[in-house]
């Protein structure tokens, strides 16, 4: 997944990227653990009915698609969301959408996490949430060292992933039961559109493509195309296999399964299908894990880079890789891969996505009003409504998330809010005051858990996991923050980042 300057401002090198080498791009980052851990717990939520939510899934990733293709051809600028917002808003706004990006890129990487440490558990019967914290620090080392050769295999291990798939959905036509389909209309439509906000996360593989735009070969032609083939060559790979999994497993069986992919391959293809799946989905997921720490690394480095976050994340290592914000973000993942919870980092995934494409299809409209003359090669059709109708169903698809990732995505936005405040807009004493106040939170959440822990009171469990861990992890994080604020003094802004409050 060639996205490490996913949010690196300046293009550098000769534009290279072919037609098929976006689409492979962008299938390749989509083919990630969302087609193995996702199936079962969209069948627990929206039963059969779930393939209707991954149909749903892909109408509203083509709309959100559309805006982008129309935005990338404009501004083929490496950088997608960000490089938008700061061409289309001032002061706050293009800061806050580089955090919520950053944060997405956070939580998308502790889902792969998890995930490997799920397919490695097949293999070596290791916890889940120590075997997904070593991960992390492995891809943290490889990235501080400069050594994606990871990444180099991608493109083979998604293409044997995709003829194995292939191999199973034909397999499956002569061994499902196909009688499922007569009744796939009836069931609970709220939780089909519930479903769908969640299975969104399986179609982002477009957003490679746009981050990637000023790397392309004639990129007012290919952009739309490669978007548009992707979407639609996901949608196929899907809407098939998942129809070949309820076919083959009973509905039961796929809500219960931690891989319900993997299990209906063991019961079409046998032991051997399904280790060769293992094998290759394993690959697949731990060169997404990299990919999707070397974006977030760059998030973290582009924002302190420009002034909005301390410019210790912008320094370079004497590897040449950016030291200060490959920890800061390993050190991030590490909290929310810590929860073991796939469901719960994948809403937040989509919720920081949801928000970032959601202001970009405002930067969209706001750059046809103020900017009528730039040269758009693509526009999108039907405008005003396609923009419209994809802030529209980012909104719903939001609300229909459950209530902990609201809370904690929330108050990640908050977060950027009180940073951009405290460090933008330079306020000493009271980033010192602030820090106290973090300090007291952080002993007071951390009394709190040992409260919980000997038994004096309970917190119900949600979405799989105990919610007194994150109690822990929330006052862990609520400490360092205080340190950093009450140890460190940050340097005024400098010019540019001076210009950023006009």
């Amino acid at each position: 997944m060639n996205i490490k300057r996913a949010c690196d401002l300046v293009d550098v090198g000769k534009p290279e990227l072919s037609l098929f080498d976006c689409v492979m791009l962008g299938v390749g980052s989509a083919l990630g653990p969302e087609i193995f851990l996702l199936l079962g717990l969209a069948g627990s939520l929206a039963g059969t009915q779930a393939i209707i939510s991954v149909f749903l899934a892909f109408v509203m990733a083509l709309l959100v698609g559309l805006c982008y293709a129309e935005l990338a051809t404009a501004i083929p600028a490496s950088g997608e969301d960000y490089v938008f917002s700061r061409r289309a808003f001032k002061g706050m706004l293009p800061f806050l959408v580089g955090w919520i990006v950053w944060f997405g890129n956070i939580v998308y990487a502790a889902f792969n996490a998890i995930a490997v440490a799920y397919f490695l558990k097949i293999f070596i019967p290791a916890p889940v949430g120590l075997t997904a914290v070593t991960f992390i620090a492995l891809a943290a080392a490889l990235i501080y060292l400069g050594m994606n050769t990871l990444k180099r295999v991608q493109n083979l291990m998604v293409a044997g992933l995709i003829i194995l798939l292939a191999i199973f959905v034909y397999s499956s036509s002569s061994v499902g039961d196909w009688s499922y389909l007569s009744g796939l209309f009836g069931g609970d439509w709220s939780a089909t559109v519930s479903t769908a906000a969640l299975l969104f996360i399986a179609f982002i593989g477009f957003e490679d493509i746009v981050s990637v735009s000023g790397e392309v070969k004639e990129p007012k032609k290919t952009i739309p195309l490669a978007i548009i083939l992707t979407l639609l060559v996901l949608a196929a790979i899907y809407l098939s296999l998942s129809l070949a999994v309820f076919a083959v497993m009973p509905l039961a069986d796929v809500a219960a399964s931690e891989n319900a992919v993997l299990d209906a391959a063991k019961i079409v293809l046998g032991d051997n299908g399904r280790l060769l799946f293992s094998i290759a989905g394993l690959f697949a997921i731990a060169t997404s894990l990299n990919a999707a720490m070397t974006a977030g690394t760059m998030n973290a480095f582009a924002l302190g880079r420009d002034g909005y976050l301390p410019k210790r994340l912008a320094a370079i290592s004497p590897h040449g890789t950016a030291a200060g914000a490959i920890l800061v973000t390993a050190a991030i993942i590490t909290v929310f891969a810590a929860t073991e919870a796939v469901s719960f980092v994948v809403y937040l995934t989509d919720f920081a996505y949801f928000i970032a494409m959601a202001l970009s299809a405002y930067a969209l409209i706001t750059l046809r009003k103020n900017q009528p003359s730039l040269e758009r090669p693509f526009r999108v059709p039907f405008y005003p409504y396609i923009p419209y109708m994809a802030m529209a169903l980012s909104g719903i698809a939001i609300l229909s998330m459950s209530p902990l990732s609201l809370l904690i995505g929330t108050l990640w936005l908050l977060a950027g809010v009180l940073a951009y405040y405290l460090y933008v807009i330079e306020m000493s004493r009271v980033k010192i005051a602030f820090g106290g106040v973090l300090l007291f939170l952080s002993a007071l959440g951390f009394t709190a858990y040992l409260l919980i822990d000997w038994a004096y009171f309970s917190l119900p469990k949600l979405d799989s996991f105990n919610l007194n861990r994150l109690v822990l992890l929330a006052s862990l994080g609520l400490g360092a923050a205080a340190a950093y604020l009450i140890l460190f003094s940050c340097k005024p802004l400098e010019s540019t980042g001076k210009k950023r409050q006009t």
